[in-house]
């Protein structure tokens, strides 16, 4: 995976992505405003806008922007915005890997089915950890390894081909988090298989 072939993959996806995942990923999105805990007036950041589905579960009386590297994706999140008349979103052209963000500038920060479709999710972590202030909430919906061993195989087995695809099946989430240097204040499954969770930090710096 590069950077370049999933900014490809996700201009394609973005014709059909709302039609396919949707209800499929929906669940997380539902659970996304009670873990983030809100408050008015609150500066969301959602990295990984996407077509914009997650915007519709979220507060209206906190300001969100939403970043997104595939131009397609941000053109269906922008109709959205503008189907719905939303003013407290903003939505901008930017790498999740290097954001154009000054340090502790967002009171949450949000990736709903984002990391496993990025090059280097570590320093994603990095980069949401550095622009959260200190005690803000780091929230993450994801794919992870599952625990059984059969099922974690299998998976790893796969990631070479769903590379392709633009999306990675060998995340760990222990791993991951330690390494970005996240502290895990709750884990939550999003389906009944365990797959998909809703992992949230606390900013600790």
């Amino acid at each position: 995976m590069t950077v370049e072939s999933v900014e490809k993959v996700y201009n394609t996806y973005s014709r059909f992505y709302n039609f396919l995942f949707n209800w499929v990923l929906s669940g997380g999105r539902e659970r996304a405003p009670a873990l983030l805990n809100c408050y008015p007036g609150a500066k969301l950041l959602e990295v990984g806008v996407g077509t914009g589905l997650t915007l519709s579960e979220l507060p209206r009386d906190i300001k969100i922007t939403g970043i997104d590297l595939s131009l397609g994706m941000l053109r269906e999140a922008e109709k959205q915005m503008q189907k719905r008349g939303w003013d407290h979103v903003d939505l901008k052209r930017m790498d999740a890997t290097s954001m154009d963000f000054a340090d502790n500038c967002f009171d949450r920060v949000l990736a709903a089915y984002f990391v496993s479709v990025v090059p280097d999710p570590v320093n994603v972590l990095l980069e949401m950890k550095r622009v959260c202030r200190p005690g803000g909430i780091i929230l993450v919906l994801n794919h992870f390894v599952h625990e059984v061993p059969v099922i974690e195989t299998l998976e790893t087995a796969l990631a070479p081909a769903f590379y392709k695809v633009g999306f990675r099946t060998d995340l760990r989430l222990r791993p991951l988090f330690d390494e970005a240097g996240l502290e895990i204040d709750r884990v939550v499954n999003i389906d009944f298989l365990g797959h998909w969770k809703a992992v949230r930090c606390v900013n600790r710096k």
